[in-house]
C-alpha cells in the first residue's frame, strides 16, 4: 500500500492539531474550537470538512494508519531475507513511534476505551497492499516453511515484535527513573533498543539442530 492520498495544507494542519488534541485530552476532552484555532482555520470551516467530532476522530486514525502504512509495508514485503524483515519492521516502527508520541497516546487510550475506531480501521485496511503488519506475519510463515526460522505461530510471533517496539514508549517515565541514561540520551538508547530487538529475535528464532 503507497500513500495516495493527497491532503491539502488545511486539512494537514486539521489533522496534526487534531490528532496533538485527541491524544492528549481524549475524544471527549478535545474541542473543535480548539482544534481549529491550533489548525488556523475557523470553526465553520473545520465543520465543513468534517460534520461532527465523532467523524474527524475516526478520520484522524485513518490519517494515522495512512502515515504508518506508507512504505514501511512494501520495504517488509521487499526485503531479501527474514533477517532484513526484522531489521526493515522494527526500524520503520520504532522511528515512526519516535517522530509521533502524540499517536502512541492516541493509540493506547483509544484501545484502553474500547477501541472502536482502532477496530475500525485495521477491518479496513487489514488485507490492503501494503499492510506492514500482514506483511509481517506473511513472512513470518514463509520464513518458517522454508526453514529460514523455527518453527513459531506468526501471529504470536509479530505480537511480539509489536509490543517489544511500542512498551518504551508506554512506560518511558518508568524508564527513566530506571535508567538516567534513558533520558540523557534517549535517541541513542533507542539506537540501542533496535539493535537489541534485532540481534534478540534474529538468534531466537534461528532454527534449532
Amino acid at each position: 500500500m503507497t500513500d495516495t492520498t493527497t491532503y491539502t495544507e488545511a486539512e494537514e494542519r486539521i489533522f496534526e492539531a487534531a490528532l496533538q488534541a485527541f491524544a492528549r485530552k481524549g475524544k471527549d476532552g478535545a474541542r473543535m474550537q480548539e482544534i481549529a484555532d491550533a489548525a488556523q482555520i475557523n470553526k465553520a470551516m473545520l465543520h465543513y470538512y468534517f460534520r461532527s467530532k465523532d467523524k474527524l476522530y475516526a478520520a484522524v486514525f485513518a490519517y494515522v494508519f495512512q502515515r504508518f502504512f506508507a512504505g514501511i509495508g512494501a520495504a517488509v514485503e521487499e526485503a531479501e531475507s527474514f533477517e532484513a524483515v526484522l531489521r526493515t519492521f522494527i526500524t520503520g516502527y520504532i522511528d515512526f513511534l519516535k517522530d509521533h508520541q502524540d499517536v502512541v497516546r492516541l493509540m493506547v487510550n483509544e484501545n484502553l476505551s474500547g477501541g472502536e475506531a482502532v477496530v475500525q480501521q485495521v477491518s479496513t485496511l487489514k488485507s490492503a497492499d501494503g499492510n506492514p503488519v500482514r506483511a509481517l506475519i506473511t513472512r513470518i510463515a514463509q520464513a518458517t516453511k522454508t526453514g529460514e526460522i523455527r518453527p513459531v505461530d506468526p501471529f504470536q510471533t509479530a505480537l511480539t515484535v509489536l509490543s517489544s517496539c511500542i512498551f518504551f514508549f508506554i512506560v518511558y517515565p518508568t524508564m527513566r527513573e530506571m535508567n538516567p541514561g534513558v533520558a540523557r540520551d534517549r535517541d541513542g538508547f533507542l539506537e540501542e533498543r533496535k539493535a537489541h530487538l534485532i540481534d534478540l529475535l534474529v538468534h531466537g528464532l534461528h532454527p534449532r539442530s
